[in-house]
């Protein structure tokens, strides 16, 4: 799958060619400069994406759990900020909206993670910075080791060899994890970027980028010493629902179009998608 043309400001499902969510090797983040697809393929690892409010990070987050969901996975979204209602209805998804049954849900990943059962499939999703906010400050249980971060910090360390992926948010990246998130995270989505935010989780040695104007849902997709801007896929609540509740393989109505406009045109069938080093364990 490619575009002839470059990706306009905001690519929706109406900018895309027929069933392109469900051509890759894992859900679709968006296109590049040049119009070629971005997966989140089986080599990705972890992701973290690190934006301001209004900077597209929830959408994100939302397009990701949709596609996941209609490819069978099993979705975790940890959101206190109560973000994603379009989920409440999901069968696949489930949503934990308070710190408590947050807590206690990564506590029980990481538990599956220390006694080495494999499950199946399934992604977490961590809903930006009021939830990240209760994983550093609340504390479930009185002993070393317990807060939420802790136990993510122990999914994510492990949680690839027993099927579990995380995709997290957080408008800076945390202190606790600053000085592991590149080891943890082998893909990073990075919103006109501070020089922090670079120094942390930018490719090694990289020069920080130049300011340049602000885009919504246009981030730096950077790996290990790989850096591109990608311009994200957008679902609204509506279509997220609908693609969610659809299994890809199934018998489908047409499509819901975001808005009335022609499609793209396609000059290939299939272009190579960028893809992430592989981890160990994948």
């Amino acid at each position: 799958m490619k575009w002839s043309q470059p990706p306009r400001r905001r690519v929706g499902l109406a900018d895309l060619p027929e069933d392109s969510v469900d051509e890759g090797p894992g859900p679709l983040l968006g296109v590049t400069d040049n119009a070629a697809p971005v997966y989140l393929g089986p080599g990705s690892g972890h992701a973290l994406l690190v934006a301001w409010p209004g900077m597209g990070a929830t959408t994100v987050l939302r397009t990701l759990a949709a596609q996941y969901a209609r490819r069978g996975t099993q979705v975790d979204i940890l959101d206190v900020a109560g973000q994603h209602t379009w989920a409440r209805a999901q069968q696949r998804v489930h949503l934990y909206q308070d710190a408590v049954s947050v807590h206690r849900r990564l506590y029980q990943l990481a538990d599956q993670v220390r006694a080495e059962r494999p499950g199946p499939a399934r992604t977490v999703l961590v809903e930006s910075d009021q939830t990240v906010t209760a994983l550093l400050r609340f504390r479930h249980y009185p002993v070393p080791g317990g807060t939420g971060l802790d136990a993510l910090t122990t999914v994510l360390a492990a949680g690839r060899l027993h099927g579990i992926r995380v995709v997290m948010a957080c408008r800076a990246v945390p202190a606790p994890l600053g000085h592991v998130a590149r080891d943890l995270f082998t893909t990073r989505l990075l919103a006109a970027p501070t020089p922090r935010t670079w120094r942390l989780v930018g490719p090694p040695g990289a020069p920080a980028p130049q300011e340049e104007p602000f885009r919504v849902g246009r981030m730096h997709l950077v790996g290990t010493g790989s850096d591109e801007l990608v311009q994200l896929l957008r679902l609204t609540d509506l279509q997220a629902a609908h693609l969610a509740a659809t299994p890809a393989n199934a018998a489908r109505a047409p499509r819901l179009r975001d808005r009335p406009r022609d499609r793209l045109p396609v000059t290939a069938p299939a272009a190579s998608a960028f893809q992430l080093p592989r981890t160990q364990g994948d």
